[in-house]
């Protein structure tokens, strides 16, 4: 599995669990340590908000709400005339997973909270929202920077995206 892996920070597949007894990963590129093999974060989630785009292309945006046996998944494409989008339910097991590869593949806690070029007035800007029970709120934006796993996360929504795209069609 760690083979899997990515350093959020450098990018680089060289990691290790830091020190005896710790569950956190240490990159042996870069030397930072991120992450947890046991992520409790994970389980108090309950809302995952993602919008990305620019100015000529469009917002795209997919927002998961957790339920009680199942979550929702509001996906709405760029330039949509349909405010609401596309909804769709998506099982706890399925949302379960989803959160699997956002907080322990992806790391999107260890990301940092900015992201930005001051030097770039158009491009793309995002955003990353996640709502929690029983801690505070963690938010991540950019422009024109990105994370070092951002095509990662990028990747891995893709299917939803595609989904809402075709149904404007």
């Amino acid at each position: 599995m760690m083979d899997d892996l990515r350093c959020p920070y450098c990018g680089s597949k060289m990691l290790s669990l830091n020190e005896l007894g710790s569950d956190k990963y240490m990159c042996d590129c870069c030397g930072k340590t991120f992450g947890s093999k046991v992520n409790k974060a994970m389980n108090v989630c309950h809302t995952f908000y993602f919008r990305t785009g620019g100015f000529h292309e469009g917002f795209k945006s997919i927002l998961i709400e957790e339920q009680d046996s199942f979550a929702n998944i509001i996906v709405t494409p760029p330039f949509s005339i349909d405010e609401e989008g596309l909804k769709l339910r998506i099982t706890f097991n399925e949302w379960q997973s989803i959160k699997d590869t956002l907080f322990n593949k992806l790391f999107i806690l260890s990301w940092d909270e900015d992201y930005y070029d001051p030097y770039v007035l158009d491009g793309t800007q995002w955003e990353l929202k996640l709502k929690f029970y029983d801690r505070k709120n963690h938010e991540i934006s950019g422009s024109n920077v990105f994370p070092e796993l951002f095509d990662e996360l990028l990747d891995y929504l893709k299917t939803y995206f595609e989904q809402v795209e075709a149904e404007e069609k």
